[in-house]
């Protein structure tokens, strides 16, 4: 893994069906058990970013976006190893579910943590940033409808939850110079899916993330555990990449061949 990488993982669901967007609550503890193991501690990704994205040679973060409930199911988890995760929200749909406009078909639908539900899982580890107030994909948003999913959202969190909001996840990942910008006014910084470890060398409103679903093998988890991650990555981002996995957001999850 590159010299002061910080790998920031990202999940969505956590149940055992095998869906593209859910990992199996027992194989999310296999991975938190192997990494304090190998030594690595969880970092809390607000502190991070405010101290400079500093490097961090054990380390990682923990993100969920949407806010399904099924984040329950690793809450004790969470709190076991002393982590802390950073929950990224849709904040119109609390309490709801993940049916927005636009969602895949192949994505699950599933009820969405109530606001008292999560003040609740503030005091185990759990951190909340935003994650727009619809889930629309911003570049299909006008400068309107763009300020009100980025502010709208932020405000609903520190209003609501009564703390801080300086982070964002792009729905879907996408972004481009316009969104970025606009972010920048709202956010100290703001993530997207590119397949890299994060660094202060990268857009502090454009860092990498890992999506969980590279990492339900053993094998790439060692990896990541003995710090051999980075060239996999490379690897797997090329081929995501030349797939046009940025123009179809879904598509370079059934990848995997690890």
């Amino acid at each position: 893994m590159r010299a002061g990488g910080l790998p920031i993982l990202t999940y969505h669901a956590f149940d055992a069906t095998g869906g593209v967007t859910a990992t199996d609550p027992a194989w999310f503890a296999e991975t938190l058990s192997t990494l304090t193991s190998a030594g690595f501690q969880a970092v809390d990704l607000a502190s991070w970013i405010a101290q400079g994205r500093p490097p961090v040679e054990r380390g990682f973060a923990l993100t969920i976006d949407d806010g399904l409930r099924s984040i329950v199911e690793v809450a004790d988890v969470v709190a076991r190893y002393r982590a802390t995760a950073t929950v990224f929200l849709v904040t119109d749909r609390v309490g709801s579910d993940n049916g927005w406009p636009g969602q895949p078909a192949h994505v699950p639908r599933g009820p969405l943590l109530s606001w008292s539900e999560l003040e609740s899982l503030g005091s185990l580890g759990f951190r909340f940033a935003a994650h727009g107030r619809t889930h629309l994909p911003l570049d299909r948003c006008d400068d309107g409808q763009l300020d009100e999913e980025l502010r709208g959202s932020r405000d609903a969190i520190e209003q609501r939850l009564g703390r801080p909001c300086p982070l964002f996840a792009y729905p879907y990942g996408r972004s481009n110079p316009r969104i970025r910008q606009a972010a920048r006014r709202h956010f100290a910084a703001a993530f997207g899916t590119r397949l890299d470890t994060a660094n202060s060398e990268q857009d502090l409103h454009q860092i990498s993330r890992i999506d969980a679903f590279y990492l339900r093998s053993r094998r790439v988890l060692d990896r990541l555990a003995t710090g051999r991650l980075q060239g996999w990555l490379r690897l797997r981002r090329t081929l995501r990449e030349g797939r046009g996995a940025m123009t179809h957001p879904f598509s370079w999850r059934f990848e995997l061949s690890a």
